[in-house]
């Protein structure tokens, strides 16, 4: 079995090699092999990647056309019945791989494998989310977020009060590191390329719920993330980006949808 990690690079070389020296030191098992392919969306801008026959490393320079093409043109170019969107500041832990590839092959149902992604520090990140509701949406582009005040329905929304002892479904997750199968994507890629930064990953899970599939956020399986949260403050320039996502995803939805069986349930 061949397994595809996807990634974009956009004036992150350093972050980059260390995703594959991790790649490197941490493969999945015996039978299995792996591949990285690489977007480069920094033309002439990328570093010495580690030279291991173990690791096939494939560099696609491309002017820059946001990540979600970007993933959708490393795919294109993969072999992997499993793929992996990893973003370059991700790194691979033991058993990364192998567990993501046994819960995908034990479980036909689930279309999405979330890793517990965890800081350098050792920190958990709340990486999954509920889907965004108004309350939501407001608070996040209010000043208030920049004062770290957590109300209990911002809370609610990171799931903060999730066991995380076991595998549990969850509405989406952040897309810095997702496992799929290929026969569960597209043929022509994974993303929806009207995103061009934000708001693909939340697009996609939710994809995925409606076609039936659910979205697994599997805590035994899991990976560091040097998370730097750009998109934080409203007014930087990765806020505004946010911002135009968001649109797109209201308009493309009608909305703010959610979970497909919570609203058969209502």
């Amino acid at each position: 079995m061949m397994i595809s990690v996807l990634t974009v690079n956009h004036r992150s070389c350093e972050d980059l090699t260390e995703l594959a020296e991790s790649i490197r030191r941490h493969p999945p098992r015996a039978g299995h092999d792996v591949e990285l392919v690489v977007t480069n969306n920094s033309t002439g801008d990328l570093p010495r990647l580690p030279n291991d026959p173990a690791v096939r490393i494939t560099v696609l320079d491309s002017p820059n056309q946001g990540f979600a093409a970007g993933v959708n043109r490393a795919f294109r170019q993969s072999q992997g019945e499993i793929v992996m969107i990893a973003n370059p500041d991700v790194r691979m832990t033991a058993g990364t791989f192998d567990g993501a590839v046994d819960y995908l092959n034990a479980h036909p149902e689930v279309g999405i494998v979330l890793p517990l992604l965890r800081y350098p520090s050792g920190e958990v990140q709340y990486s999954v989310r509920r889907f965004y509701t108004w309350w939501i949406v407001l608070y996040a582009r209010s000043p208030l977020r920049m004062l770290n005040y957590r109300p209990a329905f911002f809370r609610h929304y990171h799931y903060e009060d999730l066991d995380r002892t076991a595998p549990v479904p969850v509405d989406w997750g952040l897309g810095a590191a997702m496992f799929l199968r290929r026969e569960d994507c597209g043929e022509d890629g994974i993303c929806d390329e009207r995103f061009f930064l934000y708001f693909e990953d939340v697009d996609l899970c939710y994809r995925m719920w409606q076609r039936g599939q659910s979205v697994m956020y599997c805590p035994q399986i899991e990976c560091i993330h040097a998370h730097r949260r750009f998109s934080r403050n409203p007014f930087s320039v990765a806020g505004g980006r946010h911002l135009r996502s968001l649109t797109r995803f209201i308009i493309k939805h009608g909305g703010l949808p959610q979970r497909p069986e919570d609203k058969d349930e209502g």
